[in-house]
């Protein structure tokens, strides 16, 4: 067993590995934990590179046909319905640190069951997120409740609202600006924790504003550079918190993006490009329900007429993969449902979010970063890994004992 350390995990949505490189100097605190401890400058997303597979390999290091959550949405056999970390098949780091008796916090992460933890604080979207899904009512009412109550803060009053206030979607600036909010309180939630007379062993937390914004501003827009550069000020804060409490020897900090990002210029507009068909977008990556394999050449075939290549269906699950098949939009393209005042019944346009992700798998665009920051962490610099490696450089960190369900050992050392 290794030397135990605590850890805080902090993953920014949406920081493209190209970002990082390219923009270093807009981040400086990120840019300096990575000089002083491991950088991998490429992470490769599963598939396909959208939020909730990308999180969920990070905390499972299982690809997403393993772990079962291959997409922000999954098949239930019936409809698609928002992913829930009930859905998660393989154990979870917040599992296997609370099995080996660690307190584990939870501060705004999503696919972390609240079972799974000592404190738990609810992503401050996932309402909005839940009740914005078309399939909202194949949800179970019990199961949703679940996940947005906060357990175990001993006194500490939550402060993270789990709604956008009721903004509206024609109102995004106010929206984004409450995101930032949210985001905020919640690494300042993490400080607390972390440097209060009982901090825990591992905090699991997120920020989520810079891969909104980029969908509805552009990749490397002024907007978006701000987000970005709000996401390392945060990480710079908490890591003056710990430096002042004198709690920064004690605790490694990991972090690490879900996905890249990368400009769109063109939706196909799948409502009407697959009149009738039951599919779901995932950015540039689109899920069909097929019947068989005559449907699903009649599909292929129609989809290729705008460009689109199926990339077929390895990264679904066993228990659904006959019935789903999948579809990379071309260069610049994504998949989305048709706006209201789409009067010609186009089946391509003006794409609502013009940077986005869930690219052709391999592209590297959809490529994140990871760092590793702390006592007993190496200086060095990994050039690549995959999305997998992230977990077990987690048990590491924490001394968990090897696990056979863990699987092989990552594919870089931190040490």
């Amino acid at each position: 067993m290794q030397q135990k350390r605590k850890l805080i995990a902090i993953l920014i949505d949406g920081m493209s590995a190209d970002y990082f490189e390219t923009q270093a100097q807009r981040l400086p605190y990120l840019s300096g934990l990575a000089q002083s401890g491991t950088l991998v400058r490429r992470m490769s997303c599963p598939v396909p590179g959208t939020s909730l597979p990308g999180r969920t390999s990070m905390i499972t290091g299982k690809p997403s046909q393993e772990h079962g959550i291959f997409g922000n949405y999954i098949f239930d056999g019936t409809n698609f319905r928002v992913a829930r970390p009930d859905d998660v098949l393989a154990p979870t780091i917040a599992r296997r640190a609370r099995e080996a008796g660690l307190k584990v916090a939870c501060i705004g992460h999503a696919m972390v069951d609240p079972d799974d933890t000592d404190i738990y604080e609810a992503p401050w979207w996932l309402r909005d997120f839940i009740e914005g899904s078309r399939f909202v009512k194949v949800l179970n009412p019990g199961s949703v409740s679940r996940l947005l109550v906060p357990r175990g803060r001993d006194g500490h009053n939550a402060t993270i609202p789990v709604s956008n206030g009721g903004i509206a979607e024609d109102e995004p600036g106010l929206q984004h600006l409450l995101g930032i909010a949210c985001d905020q309180q919640i690494m300042r939630d993490v400080a607390d924790l972390a440097c209060s007379d009982t901090p825990p062993d591992l905090i699991l937390t997120e920020i989520e504003m810079p891969d909104v914004i980029q969908h509805y501003f552009g990749y490397e827009s002024e907007v978006s550079h701000w987000s970005l550069a709000m996401a390392d000020l945060l990480v710079g804060e908490l890591h003056q918190r710990l430096e002042r409490a004198g709690r920064l020897d004690e605790y490694v900090i990991a972090v690490a993006s879900d996905h890249g990002h990368s400009p769109i210029e063109t939706a196909i507009f799948t409502d009407i490009a697959l009149p009738g068909v039951l599919c779901q977008s995932e950015g540039a990556t689109l899920h069909v329900v097929v019947q068989n394999e005559a449907h699903r050449d009649e599909i292929t075939s129609r989809l290729e007429e705008f460009g689109a290549e199926y990339i077929g269906n390895d990264h679904v699950p066993a228990g659904v993969r006959s019935s789903i098949a999948a579809y990379a939009a071309p260069h610049r393209h994504s998949f989305e449902s048709s706006p209201s005042n789409n009067d010609g019944r186009s089946p391509i346009g003006r794409p609502r979010y013009i940077s986005s992700h869930g690219l052709r798998p391999g592209t590297p665009a959809d490529d994140r970063f990871a760092i590793f920051y702390g006592a007993g962490i190496s200086q060095r610099t990994v050039e690549s890994a995959a999305a997998e490696d992230f977990y077990p450089a987690l048990t590491s960190i924490l001394g968990l004992p090897v696990d056979k369900r863990d699987g092989e050992a990552m594919g870089f050392s931190i040490l």
